[in-house]
């Protein structure tokens, strides 16, 4: 008898593929065209960039407020890109299986870094938001501002996605589990192979790194935890619309990418 994911036609390795350009593209948004695309913008030298941090010339960020620009910039990009894919997943609905599956997962994926960034990680009183607040009066009224904005922006977050995508599959269980918890397992090996190679990890700090990494799978976790615990939100739209056929192309994209990325840009370009 075959698997609920078999009958409706999921291709596990193209899952994988896409979950892999998602995630990547969603960590570059922040990192490389977040952060060190806006001290570029500002004039600000550009030292490194890596799957985890942008390392910029700090002596020569010049006001409070460039440096709040920058460390404001990953997030905002996360928010513009996850806001537009969501308006592509929505007006494209011809579009083929594949691009919906992406256009899915950046959302997602995009969704859940600015959630963390604007709510857990200000929690703790730590990351970019905390220190764009730094120094801003009262500090107990803008650090609950920011999180107040971020608990709004995670729920539109998580409701979108859903109801823009995912059919109500409480009759398709193991496919639900499928093409929620494979992509989550896919960005926690990609990132972590791109984290073990890098010379950050290696320096006294890089368990930084590693505990930001950690950090950061437990909302994606949360998030698919959630997802199959809940049967609301859903799209109105048929379990047949989840059939994903093998594509080669993705697949080799994907290898390509991943390649670069955890080779690559995972060591680092440039010197901290």
């Amino acid at each position: 008898m075959k698997s609920e994911e078999g009958r409706l036609g999921i291709d596990i390795p193209t899952l994988v593929a896409i979950s892999t350009m998602a995630w990547i593209l969603v960590n570059v948004s922040h990192e490389i065209m977040g952060h060190a695309g806006a001290a570029a913008l500002l004039g600000i030298p550009v030292r490194a960039v890596s799957t985890t941090a942008a390392s910029i010339a700090g002596d020569q960020v010049l006001s409070i407020g460039a440096y709040r620009t920058i460390m404001a910039a990953g997030t905002i990009m996360n928010m513009v890109g996850g806001a537009g894919a969501l308006i592509l997943l929505r007006v494209q609905k011809q579009a083929n299986s594949a691009k919906r599956y992406f256009l899915w997962l950046f959302a997602t994926f995009s969704f859940v870094i600015v959630a963390m960034n604007l709510v857990s990680v200000m929690l703790i009183d730590a990351g970019d938001w905390t220190e764009v607040s730094r120094a801003l009066e009262p500090g107990r009224l803008w650090k609950a501002i920011i999180i107040g904005a971020g608990v709004i922006i995670a729920i539109f977050g998580f409701i979108m996605p859903l109801r823009l995508w995912m059919p109500d599959l409480r009759d398709n269980r193991r496919a639900q589990f499928t093409i929620t918890v494979i992509p989550v397992v896919t960005l926690i090996v990609v990132q972590s192979l791109s984290l073990i190679g890098s010379p950050l990890a290696r320096l006294p700090s890089g368990a930084d790194h590693w505990l930001a990494c950690l950090f950061a799978y437990i909302h994606f976790i949360a998030w698919a935890i959630l997802v199959n615990a809940l049967r609301i939100p859903r799209s109105e739209d048929p379990a047949e619309s989840l059939r994903l056929p093998r594509s080669y192309g993705w697949l080799v994209v994907a290898l390509v990418v991943a390649v670069f990325y955890v080779a690559v840009l995972g060591a680092g370009i440039g010197s901290a």
